[in-house]
């Protein structure tokens, strides 16, 4: 087994205990290693992965009630990792109730997912779930945030560290603030020109084009296109639904500071997996209530109308008379 990180370092002996007397350590093991993840509101990569990837194994070779106990603790937990959570939810009942009833990580397209695919069980206590939950639908116009609003959760995201915005995102109010998803075909032509855009490092190009596809204002899709962490570019793709292997290309040459890190952009594609579209958009919806587009004043005609003939007039008038006056002829004509 995996040497843990810091956090879990007291699993060892216990790990070791269980190899060696041979008995089932397995319930006790993971009752310890999430009682030890609840402890902290947010955590670096290295201690979600291993919780994550050590618990789905123990969770799909422990007993119902060790299950039941995990899904209990997690339920209300806002960092729970997705992953666990979504396991837990399509497990058998009397351990799903609790995650399925409470858990703010799920998505309201993950809830009717697993209600149509779990059985009429799991459909009836996703239907009890609180109104005031996170799951709830778009709300009416009047619950969506107002611009100061907005640009206070726009600043405070953007301010965060990589672990606090993970959180951040994660946890969006998913009632109403939502931007609308894109259609697919003009979805799919932003993620192609961003890509195109990223490889040649055009930066402003880049940004332009999210301005242009989020309809917010230049300064914020420079400033997302600029991020020294990565996480705002994470964003904008998940919410056009790019493919995995366009994010990573677009993560490695968008932003020398981030490409320079192959881990670094391991890590966002990872964090790319884990956040819904929902969890995006509703990012988006937030930037764009902070930061709408200021739509460009066009030119005056007047104005171009002016410019337009300057490139195609004759020769000026007085070129035209200086000859004319050196003809003694003309002048006595002038003199008549």
């Amino acid at each position: 087994m995996v040497k843990p990180p810091p956090t879990f370092a007291s699993l060892e002996g216990l790990l070791d205990h269980g190899r060696r007397d041979g008995f089932d350590i397995r319930p006790t093991l993971l009752r310890v290693l999430t009682d030890l993840y609840l402890q902290k509101a947010a955590h670096p990569l290295e201690d979600e992965r291993y919780y994550t990837e050590l618990t789905l194994r123990l969770i799909g070779s422990t007993d119902v009630a060790a299950r039941a106990a995990v899904a209990a603790r997690l339920a209300s937990y806002p960092a729970a990792p997705r992953a666990v959570v979504l396991r837990l939810a399509r497990d058998v009942i009397d351990v799903a109730e609790r995650v399925l009833r409470q858990s703010p990580c799920l998505t309201p397209a993950e809830l009717e997912a697993i209600g149509r695919e779990c059985g009429a069980a799991h459909a009836a206590v996703i239907a009890r779930r609180p109104r005031s939950s996170a799951t709830e639908a778009a709300g009416p116009p009047a619950a969506r945030k107002s611009p100061t609003e907005a640009a206070e959760l726009c600043e405070l995201f953007f301010s965060a560290t990589a672990a606090e915005r993970r959180l951040i995102v994660v946890n969006l109010d998913y009632t109403g603030q939502a931007a609308p998803a894109l259609p697919a075909m003009r979805a799919k032509e932003i993620v192609g020109r961003l890509e195109t855009l990223a490889l040649a490092h055009n930066v402003e190009a880049f940004a332009r084009e999210i301005e242009l596809a989020f309809a917010i204002s230049n300064a914020l899709a420079r400033r997302i296109a600029g991020d020294e962490l990565g996480e705002p570019i994470v964003v904008v793709v998940k919410a056009l639904a790019a493919p995995r292997a366009v994010v990573e290309r677009i993560l490695l040459f968008v932003n020398p500071r981030i490409g320079q890190s192959v881990r670094r952009v391991y890590e966002l594609a990872t964090h790319y997996d884990e956040i819904s579209v929902e969890a995006a958009l509703c990012l988006v919806g937030i930037w764009q209530a902070a930061e709408p587009r200021e739509h460009e004043a066009p030119r005056p005609p007047s104005a171009v109308r002016r410019a337009a003939p300057e490139f195609g007039r004759p020769a000026t008038p007085i070129a035209i008379h200086r000859p004319l006056l050196r003809d003694p002829r003309v002048r006595n004509v002038a003199g008549r």
